[in-house]
């Protein structure tokens, strides 16, 4: 009587792993590492969609084989480290049964239960890269803009600024009136250019591929304080080597623009970024100031920018799964938090 018991409760948990198994919105793979070549022995139904194969033809077939030639080197790379007791998470492309390529991100660990098993996931960023891809090409636009502003309008209000000045020197002899209008010239050419130099800033991309992200980060800070005068600070916490590359980039323009944000609206005199990231790639980031502050159940500054308000950086950061809060009050500066989690908990766009 036990026994039978015995054997419903785990014929039980059997259907449940099954279950969940075959529903994951993601693809599994289960490979046995004692085979050579390494070989798929079970796969999910989204690895079926994913793949086009049958789960029958899947089942004995050398992992390898579901990369094109090209990538197979790194796929046993891989599979040496995770060998090593290693979970390697790694961008490698795959091929569908139609030879037809994807780019996918893979996950592969050692199976808790059974180390001589290799359990892989892989999601297909396919809709990642494109955003990538898009987000380049923002890139070189903003730097083209940022070239033509520097190299023809601010270079020609630098210019009659000199010569109202001049002009106003020369003044003395001229009608009432005259030498108070250069004065305000100057005034508003001076505001201009100040103005134009605070739209290069925000539009002014850094080579954080010859710097490096953190690097870049923090002569983005330095600048931004000698060009507000204003003390600027940013404080980095946990591993930076975990940070994924795809975050860089939002990361970088969502601080850009809030620390602009601060340098038009906030009449603030210090600013602090505070980068905080986990030993999983999860990102924390905060930037804040001790200006006038604002009412965030209204319109605030970040609104009024003319560059890109705070509904911009959410949907830039829901993109990610990601969620951006506001804290504020009139008279007691702001507080922008963003928070990003790991790569790897974002398994469920493979199902989008």
């Amino acid at each position: 009587m036990e026994t039978s018991h015995f054997d419903s409760a785990s014929q039980a948990g059997e259907q449940r792993y099954r279950h969940l198994f075959d529903h994951m919105p993601i693809c599994i793979l289960v490979t046995d590492l004692t085979m050579a070549p390494v070989t798929i022995i079970e796969v999910n139904r989204r690895a079926e969609l994913a793949y086009g194969y049958t789960s029958a033809e899947m089942v004995g077939m050398p992992v390898g084989n579901l990369a094109p030639d090209d990538a197979r080197s790194a796929v046993l790379t891989l599979v040496q480290r995770v060998r090593q007791g290693q979970t390697v998470t790694a961008e490698i492309a795959g091929q569908r049964r139609d030879d037809t390529r994807f780019p996918g991100r893979v996950i592969a660990a050692p199976d808790p239960t059974d180390d001589s098993r290799m359990i892989v996931t892989v999601e297909d960023i396919s809709a990642e890269k494109q955003r990538r891809s898009e987000a380049e090409a923002i890139e070189a636009e903003r730097r083209r803009i940022a070239h033509e502003i520097h190299d023809g309008v601010a270079q020609n209000l630098a210019g009659l600024r000199f010569k109202s000045a001049l002009w106003s020197h020369l003044a003395d002899a001229a009608p009432p009136g005259m030498r108070d209008a250069l004065d305000e010239l100057h005034t508003v050419l001076t505001a201009a250019i100040v103005d134009i130099r605070r739209v290069i800033f925000a539009l002014r991309p850094l080579d954080w591929d010859a710097l490096g992200f953190f690097p870049a980060l923090t002569q983005l800070v330095d600048d931004f304080g000698d060009q507000n005068q204003l003390a600027a600070r940013l404080e980095i916490s946990g591993p930076q080597d975990t940070l994924p590359a795809v975050y860089e980039l939002p990361i970088f323009r969502i601080i850009q623009e809030g620390l602009n944000n601060i340098g038009q609206h906030a009449r603030a005199s210090s600013a602090l970024v505070c980068v905080t990231v986990d030993a999983a790639g999860g990102v924390v980031v905060s930037v804040c100031d001790n200006g006038r502050g604002f009412d965030p159940s209204q319109r605030g500054p970040a609104d009024h920018s003319g560059h890109f308000g705070l509904r911009q950086m959410r949907e830039r950061i829901l993109d990610f799964d990601g969620t951006l809060d506001v804290h504020s009050a009139r008279g007691l500066g702001a507080e922008l938090v963003i928070t990003l989690p790991p790569i790897a908990q974002k398994g469920h766009h493979a199902a989008d």
